[in-house]
C-alpha cells in the first residue's frame, strides 16, 4: 500500500506540472479527478465497511491436539460494489507453530456476495481457548485508502487430549497378583450384586461356576462399585507449574486417560486423583463416566492448586485397590520409598514422565514395582515405555 501511495503522489505531481504547462480544460479535469479520488474512495470505503459482515460459522469447535482442523469464517458483502479485497485480522491457532497467533485473511466478494472460508488450524496443547475476528479492513481499488472497524466475534475452541493406547501392558496379571483378599472373601460368600459375561482380563476367582455350567458360557460375579474399586491413578499435577508446564500437564492427563481406558477395556474400575482440594477424585466404571472424565480432562487448566504428591500416596486405602498408578515427572527417595511400600500390597506402576530424556540415576530392575520410563511427549512415547517394561519383566 505504501508503494501505491507514493505512485499516487507522483501522479498528482505530474498532473500539477501538466496543468501548469498546459493551461487547458483537460489538464484541469485530470488534476481535479486525481485530487478528488481519495475523498470519493474514502466515502465509498466507509460505506462498504459498514456493509461488510464477518463471523464464525460455528459457536464451538472441538478437535484433538496436534491434528489439523478447519475453522470456518463466513464473510458477506451487502454493498452494490464488489469488495476487492476485504482483510480480516484474526486470532487463530496457527497451522505451523501450533499456537494462537494473529493471522491476516484476504477475501474478495462480488456485489451482495457471501462466502465461507475454511482456515486450517492446529494446536499443540489441550485446553479451552477463544478464537477471535478482531478487525475488518476495506481498501479502495487503487489501494491508497484503508479503513477498518473492530469486530469482536469469538469462537470457543476446545483442544482435546490425545487418547493414547496401552496395548501391550497387561492388566490381567496385575489384577490376579494383587486382587484384595477382602474381595476374594466376599466372592466366596456369594456376596455380589449381579453377574455378567466374561471379558478379557477378568480373574478366574470371580467366575460364577454354577451359572457357567448352566449357560455354557463363562459368567463373572460383579460387585457393587464400593467394593469393586480396583485401580487408583495418582497424578503429580503440581509439577505442571514448572518449566515445560503445559507439556507436563498434557502428558500427565493423557497418561492417566490411557491407563483408565486400558483398565476399563479389561473391566477394571478406576479412580483418578489430581490432589486438587476443590475437585473430587474421578471414578470411572463405564463408558458414560469415561466420557465425562475425558471431557473434564479437556479443559482442566495446568495451574490448579494441588497438594504434594507423597501425602496423596499415603492417603490411599490399599485394601480396596489392586493397581496403583503413580504418574509423576519426578524421581526422589520419598516417592521411591512409598512405591516400594505400596508394591508389597498392590501392583504399582511408576509412570515417570521423562520429557527431557534425562539419564536415570536409579536401577529399577530389582524393584517390585513396574517402572515406565516415558521419554518425550510424542504419541509413541507411552507405548514405547510399556513395550520396554513388558520386555524387561518377561511378559508376553
Amino acid at each position: 500500500m505504501a508503494k501505491n501511495r507514493i505512485f499516487y503522489a507522483l501522479t498528482v505531481l505530474a498532473c500539477l506540472i501538466f496543468s501548469m504547462a498546459y493551461t487547458g480544460r483537460i489538464s484541469f479535469i485530470l488534476l481535479m479527478t486525481v485530487l478528488c479520488y481519495p475523498v470519493l474512495a474514502f466515502i465509498l470505503a466507509v460505506i462498504q465497511l459498514l456493509c461488510v459482515r464477518a463471523d464464525f460459522c460455528d459457536n464451538r469447535v472441538s478437535a484433538p491436539k496436534e491434528t489439523l482442523f478447519n475453522i470456518k469464517i463466513s464473510v458477506r458483502n451487502n454493498f452494490i460494489f464488489p469488495a476487492v479485497p476485504i482483510e480480516l485480522m484474526c486470532g487463530l491457532p496457527d497451522e505451523e507453530i501450533g499456537l494462537f497467533a494473529d493471522k491476516r485473511i484476504f477475501v474478495s466478494l462480488p456485489p451482495f456476495g457471501k462466502t465461507e472460508l475454511p482456515v486450517r488450524s492446529k494446536h499443540k496443547f489441550r485446553g479451552n481457548y477463544t478464537a477471535e475476528i478482531k478487525r475488518i479492513y476495506v481498501v479502495d481499488p487503487l489501494r491508497i485508502i484503508r479503513v477498518s472497524k473492530k469486530c469482536r466475534n469469538t469462537l470457543s475452541v476446545t483442544v482435546l487430549p490425545r487418547k493414547l493406547e496401552l496395548q501391550n501392558l497387561l492388566f490381567r496379571s496385575a489384577v490376579e497378583q494383587s486382587f484384595s483378599q477382602k474381595q476374594l472373601n466376599s466372592a466366596d460368600k456369594e456376596d455380589f450384586s449381579h453377574v455378567r459375561e466374561y471379558r478379557d482380563g477378568d480373574i478366574l476367582q470371580m467366575v460364577h461356576w454354577k451359572l457357567t455350567a448352566k449357560q455354557d458360557d463363562l459368567m463373572i460375579k460383579q460387585f457393587d462399585s464400593i467394593s469393586d474399586l480396583r485401580a487408583v491413578i495418582l497424578c503429580d499435577y503440581h509439577q505442571s507449574n514448572d518449566t515445560n508446564g503445559m507439556a507436563y500437564a498434557d502428558m500427565i492427563i493423557e497418561t492417566a486417560i490411557a491407563f483408565v481406558k486400558a483398565a476399563l477395556d479389561k473391566g477394571i474400575h478406576s479412580t483418578v486423583d489430581f490432589g486438587d482440594p476443590n475437585t473430587a477424585p474421578q471414578f470411572i466404571n463405564d463408558a458414560g463416566t469415561f466420557d465425562a472424565f475425558y471431557e473434564l480432562m479437556s479443559v482442566i487448566p495446568p495451574d490448579i492448586e494441588t497438594e504434594s504428591f507423597c501425602p496423596m500416596i499415603d492417603e490411599i486405602d490399599k485394601s480396596r485397590a489392586a493397581i496403583l498408578v503413580m504418574i509423576t515427572p519426578e524421581i526422589n527417595e520419598d516417592i521411591l520409598e512409598r512405591a516400594r511400600s505400596a508394591a508389597q500390597q498392590v501392583t504399582v506402576f511408576y509412570a515417570y514422565l521423562n520429557i527431557e530424556n534425562c539419564p536415570l540415576e536409579y536401577d529399577f530392575s530389582d524393584e517390585r514395582f513396574l517402572f515406565l520410563n516415558i521419554l518425550g511427549t510424542d504419541e509413541n512415547a507411552l507405548n514405547n515405555a510399556a513395550d520396554k517394561l513388558v520386555e524387561n519383566t518377561g511378559e508376553q
